[in-house]
């Protein structure tokens, strides 16, 4: 597979020394930080959904040895949980918030998973959050970027697009060098650039779809976003035990139609096992089956399967539905 894709944080360094032409700064209208829920139902125009859906992002910049890294994220409980992209946050010191009314505060993180590229931060203060959306996003329909593109003083930018596909999967390499795959993302046209990374991306009625994080390098208008499923799911988990961490199946795999494209020939939608560990392979779990089903959750794709572990328990004893050689078998798996 060609290499076309990286992650933000290859440049979020260079972010910091972009430089601005001397201007006095505009006034900005005032933002309401009451706690609440940003809900839309009463609002029509897409200017007064966007101008309040500010007040839940956050600009975020995160010291380092040498340098500092910037990027965005957003509020999607009443408790103070921020999420971001892992790569945002991942190996830095001291996380630094900018919020909408142009005050700052300080957060923590209190969550990460690389391979999923999502972190949730503790922020000091808690804001406004945003709506969330989990029936998915249709090919066309708008959308809407917000975020901290290039430098802080371009915090809170809102840029607008479509979605232009679903369920993605790239190749992608972080700033160290590290190639991994990412799947089930959605694509879309929303102009996003360097500190973009972790910010919502949202639809029409101001409910996140998704958690912003990757950009082709070679093309223009193709920038990526992780569905907001995985996101809400941990958000919810953290609220109730803020020491959650989540559980741990021991499976690499790929949607069946990924799979196709690698020759495998499949009868059956699912997640086609590419590389198992523990406690899978304990289980009787092996490379090539297509797992079908997970704790009675019928798995479709990857993005099932990853909703379906983050809903489960750590030491929970699972019930697994795979197809092997054409004949189904279970196996109980105790997840780690």
């Amino acid at each position: 597979m060609k290499k076309l894709f990286c992650f933000f944080i290859t440049v979020c360094c260079a972010c910091s020394t972009v430089c601005l032409t001397a201007c006095s700064k505009p006034e900005e209208d005032s933002v309401d930080m009451q706690v609440r829920m940003l809900s839309t139902s009463d609002l029509v125009d897409a200017g007064e959904m966007l101008s309040n859906a500010r007040a839940a992002v956050v600009g975020i910049s995160v010291d380092y040895p040498d340098s500092y890294s910037i990027g965005s994220g957003f509020a999607i409980s009443g408790d103070g949980l921020i999420l971001t992209n892992n790569h945002v946050v991942e190996g830095g010191g001291e996380i630094t918030l900018y919020y909408a009314d142009k005050t700052i505060g300080r957060a923590k993180m209190l969550w990460a998973d690389p391979g999923l590229d999502v972190a949730v931060l503790q922020s000091e203060r808690a804001i406004p959050y945003l709506e969330t959306n989990i029936d998915g996003v249709s090919i066309g329909e708008p959308v809407y970027a917000l975020g901290t593109p290039l430098t802080l003083e371009f915090k809170h930018t809102i840029t607008h697009g479509i979605v232009s596909a679903t369920n993605r999967t790239l190749e992608s390499q972080s700033f160290s060098g590290e190639l991994s795959f990412m799947q089930s993302l959605i694509q879309h046209d929303a102009a996003i650039n360097p500190g973009n990374s972790g910010g919502p991306l949202i639809n029409s009625s101001g409910q996140v779809v998704g958690i912003n994080t990757l950009k082709a390098t070679e093309g223009e208008g193709i920038g990526f976003a992780v569905p907001i499923e995985i996101g809400k799911i941990v958000v919810e988990k953290l609220s109730k035990n803020s020491n959650y961490t989540s559980p741990y199946f021991g499976v690499f795999g790929f949607d069946s139609d990924i799979a196709l494209a690698y020759g495998e020939k499949l009868d059956k939608n699912g997640v086609f096992v590419v590389s198992v560990d523990s406690p899978a392979v304990d289980a009787g779990i092996s490379k090539g089956d297509l797992i079908i089903k997970f704790a009675g959750k019928e798995i479709v794709n990857l993005l099932d399967l990853k909703e379906a572990i983050l809903s489960s328990e750590q030491g929970e004893a699972v019930l697994v539905e795979y197809i092997r050689n054409g004949e189904v078998k279970q196996s109980l798996v105790t997840l780690k």
